[in-house]
């Protein structure tokens, strides 16, 4: 059985533990922010790069589909090609009656239904009690 003071000295040592985490995160930080703002030139001018690449790369989509559209070849240059995708469109309530009446491709909503079944108890669902420890974020101990 655990004793209360081995239970301090745990609390302690997660005390400390915390903060030496929290002192290399603010290293981490303060480090992180002196390089970027060091480097804030280069930082700028490759998110302006991503941006080009971005606009380019969209360009060269539509172009593609241009082509694609114009003579059926998917792939038109070395670099580019086409991809058919089957997209389905329905209604969610059709969709879920014919499932039903199916019984298949039905999914249950785990949360809501716990959270319908903690309101209202059900034949089927058991319901226990979990112990379950908690840990205060400020962990202060007072030396004795």
């Amino acid at each position: 059985m655990t004793e209360t003071s081995e239970l301090l000295v745990q609390i302690k040592l997660v005390a400390k533990a915390r903060q030496d985490k929290e002192l290399a995160d603010q290293i981490v930080k303060k480090s992180r922010e002196e390089w970027e703002a060091k480097n804030a030139d280069i930082l700028h001018h490759a998110a302006d790069l991503r941006e080009v690449v971005a606009f380019q790369e969209d360009g060269l989509r539509t172009m593609t589909i241009e082509v694609y559209n114009q003579t059926g070849n998917k792939k038109p240059c070395q670099g580019v090609g086409i991809r058919e995708l089957t997209k389905l469109d329905y209604e969610l309530k059709t969709a879920l009656a014919w499932a039903t009446e199916h019984k298949i491709a039905l999914a249950l909503d785990k949360k809501a239904f716990e959270g319908i079944a903690k309101q209202s108890p059900l034949d089927f669902v058991t319901t226990t009690t979990e112990i379950q420890a908690t840990i205060a974020a400020e962990l202060t101990v007072e030396e004795a």
